[in-house]
């Protein structure tokens, strides 16, 4: 199957997740499990995950790439920086069009109102994992396997946090995978 149609599929995807408007038994399942089985200890060692998944990190980091690749003559960093930045866009334009309130805050957090679907952290951590890991296996920097591991551990990774930290629902997270994954196979798609 071509980069665009599954791009198209993901897409279709998200849009389908989009149509749940209210937290499934699922989400309240897991929600209600990460609640008894947390450990600060654990929240804590995640941190380097939250921190990658902020914009003001990944992004300067993807554009970084982008320019260390071009120096050493290597292809496709600017495709990593533009699935990255493009994510990053898609996921506010998503929240202003679906508006999902958030779980309920853990003790000792403050309260959040904007819309909790997407999971941006999700969102963006899948774009720049599907491209960066195609990119680098291209250029053979990466083998296949370590590609693998980065195109599919890294959105896992990011979206268990998400969901244990309990910043959002697991259908928040499904969102976020697969707006993520059409929007980095749409930017691989494009630069064919």
């Amino acid at each position: 199957m071509q980069r665009s149609s599954k791009a198209l599929g993901a897409l279709a995807a998200f849009a389908l997740t989009a149509l749940i408007d209210e937290p499934t038994s699922l989400d309240r399942a897991l929600y209600a499990r990460a609640g008894r089985g947390y450990d600060r200890r654990l929240e804590l060692a995640q941190r380097p995950l939250e921190l990658f998944g902020l914009p003001g990190v990944h992004i300067p980091l993807a554009f970084t790439l982008a320019r260390r690749m071009r120096r050493l003559g290597r292809h496709g960093g600017y495709k990593v920086a533009t699935a990255t930045v493009a994510a990053w866009a898609a996921v506010p334009v998503s929240c202003m069009l679906i508006h999902r309130p958030r779980p309920p805050r853990p003790p000792g957090r403050g309260p959040k109102s904007e819309s909790t679907f997407p999971s941006g952290h999700t969102t963006e951590m899948t774009a720049l994992a599907l491209v960066a890991a195609q990119v680098l296996r291209d250029e053979r920097i990466l083998t296949s396997r370590q590609a693998m591991a980065l195109r599919v551990g890294l959105p896992l990774a990011v979206g268990a946090n998400r969901v244990y930290v309990r910043e959002h629902w697991l259908t928040d997270v499904i969102g976020g995978w697969a707006l993520g994954a059409a929007v980095g196979l749409g930017c691989l798609s494009l630069s064919s």
